[in-house]
C-alpha cells in the first residue's frame, strides 16, 4: 500500500512536471506571437508616422512656394507702381542731365 501511494505521488509529480513544461512551451509560443504582433505594430506605426511627416512636409513646401510666389507678385506690383509714379521725375532729371551735357553753359536756363 505504501508502494502504491508512493507511486501515485511520483506519478503526480511527473504529471505536474509535464504540465509545467507544457505551460512553459505555451508561454514561449504566446510570447513569440506577442513579439511578432508588437514588431508588426511598431513597423506599421513607423510607416504611418513617415506618411504623415511626408504629407506635412509636402504641404509646408507647397505653402512656402505659394507664399513665395505671392511675395514675388506683390513686389513686382509695388515696383511697377513705383516706376509709374516716379517716371515723370526720372524723365525730367534725365532731360536736365542731357541738356547740361549737350548745351553750353551760357545757353542753359
Amino acid at each position: 500500500m505504501q508502494k502504491s501511494v508512493l507511486e501515485e505521488i511520483i506519478n503526480a509529480e511527473k504529471e505536474a512536471e509535464k504540465l509545467i513544461q507544457q505551460a512553459r512551451e505555451k508561454a514561449g509560443e504566446i510570447i513569440s506571437a506577442a513579439d511578432v504582433d508588437y514588431n508588426q505594430s511598431v513597423l506599421s506605426a513607423k510607416e504611418e508616422a513617415q506618411k504623415r511627416i511626408q504629407a506635412a512636409v509636402k504641404a509646408a513646401q507647397e505653402k512656402a512656394e505659394a507664399d513665395f510666389k505671392n511675395a514675388v507678385e506683390e513686389t513686382e506690383k509695388e515696383n511697377s507702381a513705383f516706376l509709374e509714379k516716379s517716371s515723370g521725375r526720372t524723365e525730367a532729371v534725365a532731360r536736365l542731365i542731357a541738356e547740361s551735357l549737350i548745351k553750353p553753359e551760357y545757353e542753359r536756363e
